[in-house]
């Protein structure tokens, strides 16, 4: 409907939504019609207009609306190819398909924030840490993702760098002690590379200290190199703009909590790997990845050897830990390959 825009910048939200194609190649983005009761307009920009070879990602723009707020959209249908999923903010919508037109309808009704439509996220939580893997697909790839090489192999290192600290904390019982204490949780996250918005590069991952009120969190960003090694780590605080600062290799990075009392330390290793330390305990290292994993030291001896491997077109991930000498446990994960969202 073209309604006319409102002037107020915060009554305004931009909601994306994904057609996924039946197989990969790129046909054209196709043309929606949008019908709704109130102001929403398609954005043609091509940060919030485009194809990748998996799918099309578009973006509308509408009022913040309270409840029972649907936004019907219609597209003529392509004999090159079939949608087989059609999905916004997390969900996979019903489509139907008549004389040669494709039509779905979606709810905006009460969505506020940045839209979370292009997020495929897999989430596990314990108390005093939670996991975030970005679950990439080099079919979305977006951004700065497109023009150079495909980073599979930081992507494989960020997860088992995070799988394998959080073993390493838990060992050093910061999880138990940040949840005992309410002094808020560690956060684990990837990066992606399937989101035109968020840039999201170099390829890094996180190691978060998140508060209970979230400012004042810090949130290191760790490099990686080609070769997924950690190079460096740039630590900027949460909801403080303008506030950072880099640790070089060999350079303590401390956590401190509201208090100022430090909780838990890391520091990239000359090799790429990290060690991790907290007082009064062992120190732990996590060697670099290596292509086929991450070996865990204690104080220098051999703990195990932990591999991650990760599906993301059946959405399967099962992350093996190996004890030195002993038989090997294996966590396995099942989530929605086009959401991230845990299944089983």
């Amino acid at each position: 409907m073209s309604m006319k825009r409102p002037i107020e910048e915060s009554l305004l939200r931009k909601t994306a939504i994904r057609i996924v194609k039946d197989k990969p190649g790129l046909y054209g983005i196709p043309e929606l019609c949008y019908s709704a009761d109130f102001y929403c307009v398609p954005l043609t920009e091509p940060k919030y207009c485009y194809e990748t070879e998996d799918e099309f990602v578009l973006y509308v723009e509408h009022l913040i609306l309270a409840d029972a707020c649907l936004i019907t959209a219609s597209f003529a249908a392509d004999p090159s190819w079939t949608p087989t999923a059609i999905l916004c903010e997390g969900r996979r919508l019903p489509w139907r398909q008549e004389d040669g037109t494709i039509r779905f309808t979606f709810e905006i009704s009460g969505l506020t924030g940045k839209t979370r439509t292009l997020f495929v996220h897999t989430l596990l939580r314990q108390p005093g840490l939670t996991v975030r893997i970005e679950q990439n697909s080099e079919g979305r790839r977006a951004g700065r993702y497109r023009q150079d090489a495909y980073p599979a192999v930081q992507i494989a290192a960020a997860s088992h760098y995070i799988f394998a600290v959080r073993r390493v904390l838990n060992a050093l019982g910061v999880p138990e002690y940040l949840s005992r204490e309410e002094l808020g949780y560690i956060l684990l996250l990837s990066f992606e590379t399937c989101n035109e918005v968020h840039g999201d590069w170099p390829p890094h991952w996180h190691m978060i200290l998140r508060w209970p009120d979230h400012c004042g969190s810090q949130a290191p960003h760790i490099y990686m190199d080609e070769q997924g090694r950690m190079t460096h780590n740039i630590m900027y605080i949460d909801m403080v703009p303008n506030v950072s600062y880099t640790y070089q290799p060999g350079q303590w990075c401390p956590y401190q909590d509201k208090y100022g009392r430090t909780v838990v330390a890391c520091r990239i290793e000359a090799d790429g790997g990290m060690s991790l330390r907290r007082e009064g305990r062992p120190v732990y290292t996590v060697s670099p990845y290596d292509g086929e994993g991450v070996t865990i030291l204690e104080d220098g001896r051999c703990k195990g050897r932990l591999h991650v491997d990760n599906d993301t077109v059946q959405g399967l991930m099962q992350v093996v830990w190996t004890p030195e000498n002993m038989s090997p446990e294996t966590e396995t994960v099942h989530y929605d390959p086009l959401t991230g969202v845990v299944t089983e």
